[in-house]
């Protein structure tokens, strides 16, 4: 095996081992965050409703309808198979350590999400391992991923998506036959952007919107293009999203519509974030400042925007799809009125991806100035 090869898999596998052991300490330490006190109350009353084989009511179930159920029935799915008792939720407060009787409702539910936060960075490490593991240590992601937010799930079929979206460029490039899209592996594409749809909404619109040029530029007057990726992506989407089955137009509106209530709403504007409190977030370790002695470290701010620029161009030239998905999602979190935290996780993989080509841009640098300044040859010998 190539050395270079080498190289990028041990960084891999030690990017593996950091994010798992980064989000096994999270998962253990963290206190309760606020929506874990809505999603797993909801988690539960799902898990009474799947028990009983109450379907219909499990698609007519309305609390917290803003948000799909696909996560928070995997959140049930996962109660009912650990069997982990459903605590006295007024024990348990915000930011204070979790009382034993609720430990192992915690437990279990931050170890799903963790183990889709750990494949979000191998997934990213495919793509580019130094990326990859500058995203281990995020302390944004970390803490995301790590408690029984809704974040994890829609974020890894998001990350899958665009994988399978480059496969169907790449193949279709390969097979030479002037093909803008390769059908099968776009049509995963789209059934896997219709799961993230189903976890949460704006991974979707993230990366939907990040899409939408490649598909209008190599798939155009080509309906059998958009009926591979749309068709399917709308089927998983249904089939994933219980809450639409009994009236997916209006259910759909009236749950979209809620966002963007809620984005004016009295909460948020009292809440004062500025427009570009996204950028504050990327460039200030807040969750290392919440939790101490969780995170390992909060230094991956000071390198991911400066690399990030510096590898956007490479990026563009050699995984587009990504440099894309970066580029709308920043625009998208600097736009949208709502401002929390873990909305960044909507944009860090790709960026992370894009710093990873700027640690290589950087690499490539110092090793050309040192040839130049020692006198080596960058030329192979002859003879």
């Amino acid at each position: 095996m190539p050395s270079k090869r080498l190289l990028a898999l041990a960084t891999l596998l030690l990017a593996l081992l950091a994010a798992t052991w980064q989000r096994a300490r999270a998962v253990e330490r963290l206190p309760p965050d606020f929506d874990e006190l809505v999603y797993l109350p909801v988690a539960y009353r799902y898990a009474e409703l799947l028990e009983g084989g109450r379907w219909g009511e499990v698609a007519s179930y309305r609390e917290n309808f803003e948000h799909p159920p696909l996560v928070k029935l995997l959140f049930a799915s996962e109660l009912l198979a650990s069997g982990a008792p459903e605590p006295a939720w007024k024990t348990v407060r915000v930011g204070r350590p979790i009382p034993a009787p609720a430990a192992p409702a915690f437990r279990q539910t931050r170890w799903l999400s963790a183990v889709t936060g750990i494949l979000q960075v191998g997934l990213t490490g495919l793509v580019h391992p130094v990326g990859a593991l500058l995203l281990a240590f995020d302390s944004y992601h970390a803490k995301y991923t790590s408690q029984a937010y809704l974040e994890g799930v829609p974020g890894l079929f998001a990350i899958l998506a665009v994988l399978a979206f480059e496969r169907a460029r790449r193949e279709a490039v390969e097979a030479g036959q002037g093909a803008s899209f390769q059908l099968v592996p776009l049509a995963l594409s789209g059934a896997l952007l219709g799961l993230a749809a189903a976890g949460k909404y704006p991974y979707a619109m993230v990366v939907g919107l990040a899409l939408l040029p490649f598909l209008v530029a190599h798939g155009r007057a080509r309906g059998r293009v958009w009926a591979a990726f749309v068709l399917p992506c709308a089927a998983m989407f249904l089939a994933a999203h219980p809450a639409l089955w009994t009236d997916p137009v209006g259910h759909l509106w009236e749950s979209l519509t809620f966002h963007w209530n809620y984005s004016h709403s009295e909460h948020v504007v009292r809440s004062a974030l500025p427009w570009y409190q996204p950028l504050y977030h990327l460039t200030h370790a807040t969750p290392t400042e919440w939790h101490r002695d969780v995170f390992a470290t909060g230094a991956t701010v000071w390198v991911l925007v400066p690399l990030a620029l510096l590898g956007l161009p490479a990026t563009w030239r050699e995984r587009p799809v990504w440099a894309a998905w970066a580029l709308v999602g920043v625009v998208f979190l600097v736009l949208w009125p709502t401002k929390w935290a873990q909305y960044l996780l909507l944009v860090l993989p790709p960026l992370y991806v894009c710093a990873g080509l700027g640690a290589s841009t950087v690499y490539r640098l110092a090793i050309s100035a040192w040839r130049r300044r020692t006198g080596v040859s960058q030329r192979p010998l002859e003879g």
